[in-house]
């Protein structure tokens, strides 16, 4: 059982550090003003699984905090049929606090902070609670650094309750957004990530 455990975290791993490959062109580099589409994305689709139901799907998606360049944090939201939506050790990297001036992890349904998230990816729709924090008050950017295996027919969403706003995050995937004094504009209860089926 530990050896199967430890086999899972590691490719987890792996995956995990695909996610923190940079992209040529420094996403920071671009207009700060609106949304915008990155050339830096790296957008994987397989168009293979499209078809498949969705209790088969088996792909992630990295997406970035970061005030600039240098200060980043990143995290992995993992598909896989076989798991469970709350934490489990055996499939999730519970998130770890750094010193950077930025933090970054999403929750599992029993609200666990994890830097690798690994859930099913479901027909009627999957949320996925994202925490965005930082040492300062100012402009910050959430964007999608990969995707991949993820089908087509499913759309992902970025979610924001504080702005009452709401982004195609798979055709745009990049979002400015604010975090100032007021504590709804950052934490727990301001975004979330929703994949759900094309109509």
């Amino acid at each position: 059982m530990k050896t199967r455990i430890s086999a899972i975290i590691i490719i987890a791993a792996l995956y995990f550090s695909s996610c923190h490959k940079e992209a040529s062109v420094n996403p920071f580099a671009a207009s700060t003003q609106g949304t915008q589409q990155l050339p830096s994305t790296t957008i994987v689709l397989n168009q293979d699984t499209a078809g498949k139901k969705a209790d088969s799907t088996k792909g992630y998606i990295c997406v970035k905090l970061g005030k600039d360049s240098i200060n980043t944090d990143g995290l992995m939201i993992s598909f896989n049929p076989k798991s469970t939506a709350a934490y489990s050790g055996a499939e999730d990297a519970r998130f770890m606090q750094g010193f950077g001036m930025v933090s970054f992890s999403s929750l599992s349904s029993d609200n666990v902070p994890l830097s690798i998230n690994t859930l099913p990816l479901a027909s009627h729709g999957t949320t996925v609670k994202l925490v965005v924090n930082a040492t300062k008050t100012g402009l910050y950017k959430l964007y999608i650094t990969k995707i991949q295996a993820i089908p087509s027919n499913y759309d992902i969403w970025l979610m924001d309750k504080f702005k009452k706003d709401s982004l195609d995050f798979r055709h745009y995937p990049s979002y400015l957004f604010d975090m100032t004094a007021d504590t709804n504009s950052y934490g727990s209860n301001r975004f979330t990530l929703v994949t759900r089926l094309h109509r």
